[in-house]
């Protein structure tokens, strides 16, 4: 009888649930994406309407978190009503809010809004850019946007792309939490709240869920005041909403993606573009008009802004209306914007006359953030010129000097194209053999570092092109290198260069470059080696340079030409070294040396 006891509390241990609430979640992530997929194919009617089967399958859960935390009052909850939703999805949508209601309501309303995201077709995702904000990266811009001296009592902030509230909801959060407002009436702290956020979204369910959640947060005060928080949130198109309120704080996360616009949206965006349209972009001046003039903006967005050519009207609009205060370059991330390839940075722009930008670099996790002070660098000045800003903290020691170093590809007498040739819209003048009339068609798979190969593994590649009259323009000669224009992300580095040999050049005359190559072509009288300028190219420090001003994976024309780069005696000095010394790992590192030097670095 002694040993039952014993017996019964081992077997209640060995039913409990040990893991955290995010294991917890992970797990009933997994068999909702598997039950909505089956609910999907199930559904009558072509395409099997997915979009509505995301919207089910995320409203059964919010209004099941709704219940585990108002023990069922929904006296305040408008429900999401969607077709077709089944008894088993109901039950599993309840598990799940079971497993996640230890979490905050910022927390578990991310993970939802994450789950919405990973249900919708991908076309309709990156048309939108649905990619929402982890809290902990929220926070942080947050935080941010304090040290700069917002005012959470006073303070009137708009998210015009608030998808599920992953700003709104921890802003509502801080301004109930000030000791100012705790000290408040309930009727009064709700009306100071409404009165202090506003939130525009395109897609009317993502709409739906701020609401909701907001909701959540006040539910309390909506105990103590009988009344239902009313924060204006507008279902629509943020680029079109006539917007006169100013605000001291546009803060969010905008859709990214290019995007064609119609005569009269043009006209509108015209002081901040130069070619493509991108939507983060036009965000950024939609919130230089809705902000007050002392009034802060703080997004999240790609890093391209920074130097692409495509931007370069936009910097010139933010060095004169609101220059970046501060730029958190997102280094190192696990578990967030895991679908997101472009590099990822928190910015806060505004009033900043005549101060340098502070960068961190951010080390991030799905719930925690290091923040590693880079410095605080000046920015061009120079119309449409890159921002020289550090991505690594081997880069904080380029980025001071750089911008100050005058060389660049046109004082060495060269000049950068992209490769002419789109192959897919001449694939019938393509041959797999050389023929009369043809020439060498380069490949990125020809351009190695510091080698040319005129060998193709690819059977995709065909090496040579037989051009047609009034086809001139697609034929390079003369001395010059090449570029890689695409690297993978997974790549040690972002430029890859080889000269082209004088006696390819000689024996075929001319070449054709397909468009996934860069061609410096040598123009003045007195060009730089061209095998100098390729080793320079391919040296360490000078990669890290270029990656001060893209954060890409591409690597374009306007960027080379951008380039801070020696001045020409180190190229002569460089030239001298190469032609005496055999390729190798120690004349590698001679030119590597020569290089940092240049800079004024070490090795880098």
């Amino acid at each position: 009888m002694a040993s039952k006891p014993a017996v019964r509390t081992a077997a209640r241990s060995e039913a409990l649930d040990l893991r955290s609430p995010f294991e917890r979640w992970a797990e009933s992530r997994t068999s909702l994406l598997a039950t909505a997929a089956t609910a999907a194919a199930s559904r009558p009617g072509p395409a099997s309407d997915p979009e509505s089967t995301a919207r089910s399958v995320c409203a059964e859960v919010v209004h099941a978190l709704w219940d585990e935390r108002t023990q069922g009052d929904r006296q305040w909850l408008t429900p999401w009503k969607e077709r077709g939703t089944s008894l088993h999805l109901k039950q599993l949508a309840t598990r799940v809010a079971k497993s996640i209601r230890d979490l905050s309501v910022i927390e578990a309303a991310y993970l939802i809004s994450s789950l919405y995201t990973a249900l919708l077709p991908s076309q309709v995702r990156a048309e939108r850019g649905a990619f929402y904000t982890p809290p902990v990266l929220a926070e942080r811009l947050l935080d941010l946007v304090a040290a700069e001296g917002v005012d959470w009592l006073t303070v009137r902030a708009l998210d015009p792309a608030c998808g599920g509230g992953a700003f709104l909801a921890p802003l509502a959060n801080r301004i109930l939490n000030d000791h100012r407002i705790q000290c408040l009436p309930p009727r009064e702290r709700m009306h100071h709240l409404e009165d202090r956020l506003a939130g525009i979204e395109i897609d009317a369910f993502a709409a739906w869920m701020s609401r909701t959640f907001l909701q959540l947060i006040a539910y309390p005060l909506s105990q103590s005041t009988g009344k239902e928080l009313e924060i204006p949130i507008f279902q629509g198109d943020a680029l079109r909403v006539a917007q006169h309120r100013r605000f001291d704080l546009i803060i969010g996360n905008p859709p990214y993606g290019r995007v064609s616009l119609d005569t009269e949206q043009r006209e509108v965006f015209r002081r901040s573009l130069f070619g493509h349209a991108n939507l983060y972009g036009l965000f950024l001046d939609a919130a230089l008009r809705w902000r007050s003039p002392a009034g802060l903006v703080a997004f999240v967005t790609p890093t391209s802004f920074l130097g692409g050519q495509y931007f370069s009207r936009l910097r010139d609009l933010l060095l004169k209306e609101a220059p970046p205060l501060v730029v958190d370059v997102v280094e190192a991330r696990t578990g967030v914007f895991e679908s997101v390839l472009q590099e990822t940075c928190l910015a806060v722009f505004g009033p900043n006359p005549g101060r340098t930008t502070v960068v961190h670099l951010l080390d991030v996790s799905d719930r925690t953030v290091k923040a590693t002070r880079a410095g605080a660098f000046s920015l061009q000045q120079s119309a449409g010129c890159p921002w020289f800003l550090p991505r690594s903290p081997a880069q904080a020691r380029l980025a001071a000097r750089i911008a100050s170093l005058p060389t660049r590809l046109q004082d060495l007498s060269y000049k950068a194209s992209t490769g002419p040739l789109v192959w897919n819209r001449h694939k019938g003048q393509l041959r797999s053999a050389f023929q009369r009339h043809t020439y060498p068609l380069i490949w990125a798979e020809a351009v190695r570092k510091n080698q040319f190969g005129f060998t193709y593994r690819s059977r995709a590649h065909a090496p040579f092109f037989a051009p047609e009259k009034a086809q001139d323009h697609l034929l390079c000669g003369g001395a010059c290198v090449l570029v890689q224009r695409t690297t993978a992300k997974e790549q040690d580095r972002r430029l890859v260069a080889c000269a082209v040999p004088p006696e390819f050049i000689a024996r075929w005359g001319k070449i054709v470059v397909e468009n996934h190559v860069n061609v410096l072509h040598a123009t003045g009288p007195d060009p730089v080696d061209p095998v100098a300028l390729a080793a320079i190219l391919n040296t360490s420090t000078v990669d890290q340079v270029f990656r001060c001003l893209s954060g890409t994976v591409a690597v374009s024309a306007s960027e080379l030409h951008a380039l801070p780069l020696p001045p020409r005696e180190v190229f002569q000095t460089v030239a001298q070294l190469v032609a005496k010394r055999d390729p190798g790992p120690e004349l590698d590192a001679e030119v590597e040396a020569i290089v940092a030097r240049a800079y004024g670095v070490e090795t880098v």
